[in-house]
């Protein structure tokens, strides 16, 4: 009877897990902290008032290993200035294993150029250490400008 107890208890703990995800599953995207100096450039609105656009990196894991999902998400508010048509470079470097490349991000959504809001970069697990760059597009070609590039690093699992 404590036997036959026990494997009931055992199965219902286990439906338990399924019901609640604990289960084995999909793997989501994990936030990587970075560590940074954002790139700063100029955004004008419509009152014509110039000030500053800090541009933060923001980085994910995604299903791949060694690959980071790269974004730099702006809010409402630098999506109706000048700074709306800006694009943002990331030019990054492997520290450990000298994978190096570059994606280009648009931190505002609904802008209409194809450049992606998210890039995913094959960067290989290890320190990472990147340099971001405002950089106009096709559509705007002073929007964020002048600006000064950022940089940091972050540690890929």
């Amino acid at each position: 009877m404590l036997k036959r107890a026990a494997v009931w208890a055992g199965g219902l703990a286990g439906a338990a897990a399924l019901t609640l995800g604990l289960g084995a599953g999909t793997a989501s995207a994990a936030p990587i902290p970075v560590y940074q100096v954002p790139a700063t450039g100029l955004a004008v609105s419509g009152l014509v008032v110039p000030g500053p656009w800090f541009v933060n990196i923001h980085a994910e894991t995604t299903n791949m290993p060694g690959q980071v999902a790269f974004s730099a998400p702006t809010t409402p508010y630098y999506c109706s200035a000048s700074s709306a048509g800006a694009l943002v470079r990331i030019d990054y470097i492997n520290l450990s294993r000298g994978n190096a490349g570059s994606v280009m991000v648009k931190p505002c959504y609904n802008f209409l150029d194809p450049t992606p809001f998210v890039a995913n970069a094959n960067t290989g697990s290890g320190q990472i250490a990147f340099t971001t760059n405002i950089v106009p597009s096709k559509y705007s070609p002073r929007a964020g400008q002048p600006a000064i590039p950022g940089g940091g690093t972050l540690n890929v699992g």
